[in-house]
């Protein structure tokens, strides 16, 4: 009886639902331990149907909210996940939307080191940009070629942030317009 509840359950989900909820199981419990320690009760940011859809169709297999690549060049895998906690509040104090982060972790000997890039409101999904890819950096009219793995934060079909290590810390720069 209690195993037919439970499918139950599972069955009335939404698939996209359950899609996020296996994919939220690849990053790694010291780093799930880092967020819930410093943002309880965080959540996955929310996935809009049309990102849903193009995700389905085109990038099978990827998380819209989860990436892991070398970000730092060390050789070890890092991850960044695109998280909601708490309100955004206009200037009279009142909230009007979840807050969204893009959190990174690199992978140290035996741990995480954790950056948060607080104003992430700038972009619905994130993608992962390989290693010698190449891009425009729209800010200086350049081509750019990645010397490792970087996060791009995309707002769909409008624009995308790029964020690269570099000497200690991530840098950004529009790179999708």
């Amino acid at each position: 009886m209690r195993l037919t509840i439970v499918l139950l359950v599972c069955a009335s989900f939404d698939s996209t639902c359950l899609a996020m909820q296996s994919r939220s199981n690849r990053l790694p419990a010291s780093a799930r331990a880092l967020l819930n320690r410093r943002f309880p009760g965080w959540k996955f940011g929310d996935i809009t149907p049309e990102v849903q859809q193009f995700f389905n169709e085109s990038l099978k297999d990827a998380s819209p909210v989860l990436i892991s690549g070398d970000f730092d060049g060390n050789g070890r895998r890092d991850y960044a996940a695109l998280i909601k906690h708490g309100k955004e509040f206009n200037y009279l104090g009142t909230p009007f939307s979840d807050r969204h982060l893009l959190v990174i972790f690199l992978r140290r000997t035996r741990s995480y080191r954790m950056y948060v890039v607080k104003d992430a409101t700038a972009g619905n999904y994130i993608t992962l940009a390989k290693k010698g890819t190449s891009d425009y950096n729209y800010g200086t009219d350049k081509q750019v070629t990645y010397a490792n793995d970087a996060i791009q934060l995309n707002y769909f079909e409008k624009g995308a942030t790029s964020f690269v290590y570099k000497k200690g810390r991530f840098i950004s720069f529009i790179s999708g317009d």
